[in-house]
């Protein structure tokens, strides 16, 4: 721990911030270590991106926690949900970095008092095939220039946010703030801050 405090120092890099951070894979072609089997939806660069509606349509966590969900949850874009960029305006709860670089945002609806779970991917995961690669990345810039830099640690947050994102089943039902039905926006494709992490607060 020392010789990496020492080395930090050297740098202009604190020995937290590195130590917080998942790793890069730098030089590593996009592939199944950006989120397994699924990658390709969780990165807009699946076969049917281009069916994708980025529309923005609106919605919130209550409407999305009322959907049923496919039978079987597979690879492909098998429902209208799944075909469409959903926006809302809600609350960053809280956050924290995954350890393939995707940053996740636990979303919480005032109204409905309900949570849900989103997604920003690795940039490093962006490959050719992704579609709005430049808004996937400005969503998430937004995040990194304004609030705290996102650790592996979950961090409360409490930011109001007007966030886009495509609809995505997840199977897994045991992320802190997953809805039920396994409803997510992922990939993000906008997020602008409305109040927090300085912004509109004056």
């Amino acid at each position: 721990m020392l010789w990496l405090a020492a080395l930090c120092a050297a740098s202009g890099v604190g020995a937290a911030s590195v130590l917080a951070s998942p790793p890069t894979h730098a030089g590593r072609a996009p592939g199944r270590w950006c989120g397994g089997v699924r990658w390709r939806l969780m990165t807009l660069s699946d076969p049917d991106r281009n069916r994708v509606h980025l529309d923005r349509i609106p919605t919130s966590i209550s409407n999305l926690d009322a959907l049923k969900p496919p039978q079987t949850i597979g690879d492909g874009r098998t429902t209208g949900f799944q075909l469409v960029s959903w926006r809302m305006q809600t609350v960053v709860d809280r956050y924290r970095i995954a350890s393939n670089g995707e940053i996740v945002l636990v979303l919480y609806d005032i109204p409905s008092g309900k949570y849900m779970d989103a997604y920003m991917p690795n940039p490093l995961c962006l490959g050719k095939r992704a579609r709005d690669r430049s808004g996937m990345i400005a969503a998430r810039n937004e995040l990194m220039d304004h609030c705290p830099r996102p650790t592996t640690q979950w961090q409360l947050l409490g930011a109001t946010v007007d966030v886009s994102g495509v609809g995505f089943w997840n199977p897994v039902h045991t992320t802190r703030g997953a809805l039920p039905n396994g409803a997510e926006l992922r990939p993000l494709t906008n997020l602008s801050i409305v109040t927090g992490c300085g912004i509109g607060t004056g």
